[in-house]
């Protein structure tokens, strides 16, 4: 397990806590942290992991304060900040230095740390993603993801389509009944207008550029027209006789091949 770092629980959460410079855990985080956090209930069973062991300890550290969704908020604000940290920031960034991560919640901030000092940290998306079944579970949510060809601001005709199209879907999924309607919108450029919906594993794509991009995957790639064939001229010896003979042989193999199929 990730967290065992050294022979003792407390050992490794003293090299946890001294794995980044000034950086010191709350003892409340590192006794939730040297406890069997894992094995306690959660509102939904997900197959154990990296990923989920990280999100269960999140998930442990807001419930009884009643910051399930300020945990949600911080990966938006690791989101924006990793544009500006650049490639493989997970490896080398760090953490106490980037002023925007000394705003996040505590237990985030020590998620990050305990991530990187196991060299993992670049399964942050994963850990969101078991984290917001958690939350959404836990909340009695489900999440539509709409994908724009802009901001929902900036195309607000398409995002209140989606919304519809997202509430007649719900309807037809029967673990999504009773659940709360929220959306998450995000910007794919591939497309031209309409939108792409998914919700609880079932898809809506009412996107221009998708069909363009599946018309474009329909083209026989096969029905390519038969190259002329050029003879080959040889020099006047033994072996390149053998080479010419043995390569017109094959090259009548190809040329009946050609006329007659396989």
């Amino acid at each position: 397990m990730l967290r065992r770092l050294a022979s003792a629980p407390v050992a490794a959460a003293a090299r946890l806590a001294g794995a980044a410079r000034f950086y010191t855990a709350s003892p409340e985080l590192v006794k939730l942290y040297n406890s069997n956090f894992d094995a306690e209930a959660y509102p939904v069973d997900i197959v154990p992991g990296d990923s989920t062991l990280f999100a269960k300890f999140l998930y442990k550290a807001a419930e009884p304060k009643k910051e399930l969704d300020g945990i949600l908020k911080d990966f938006d604000t690791i989101n924006t900040v990793a544009k500006k940290l650049g490639v493989f920031w997970e490896r080398h960034a760090d953490l106490e230095a980037v002023a925007e991560f000394k705003a996040l919640n505590p237990a985030t901030q020590f998620t990050l740390r305990w991530m990187q000092t196991n060299g993992v940290l670049e399964q942050l998306p994963a850990v969101r993603s078991t984290y917001e079944t958690y939350v959404n579970a836990q909340k009695k949510r489900v999440v539509a993801k709409v994908s724009l060809k802009g901001s929902a601001t900036d195309n607000a005709a398409e995002a209140a389509a989606a919304k519809v199209a997202a509430a007649e879907l719900q309807k037809t999924i029967a673990s999504a009944t009773g659940c709360t309607l929220d959306f998450q919108f995000t910007v794919d450029p591939t497309i031209v207008s309409g939108y792409t919906l998914e919700l609880s594993g079932k898809f809506v794509n009412a996107a221009k550029g998708a069909e363009s991009n599946a018309a474009v995957q329909d083209i026989d790639y096969t029905a390519i027209p038969v190259g002329k064939l050029l003879k080959t001229l040889w020099p006047e010896n033994v072996e390149t006789d053998v080479l010419r003979r043995y390569c017109e042989q094959h090259s009548q193999f190809d040329a009946e091949e050609a006329k007659n199929g396989v």
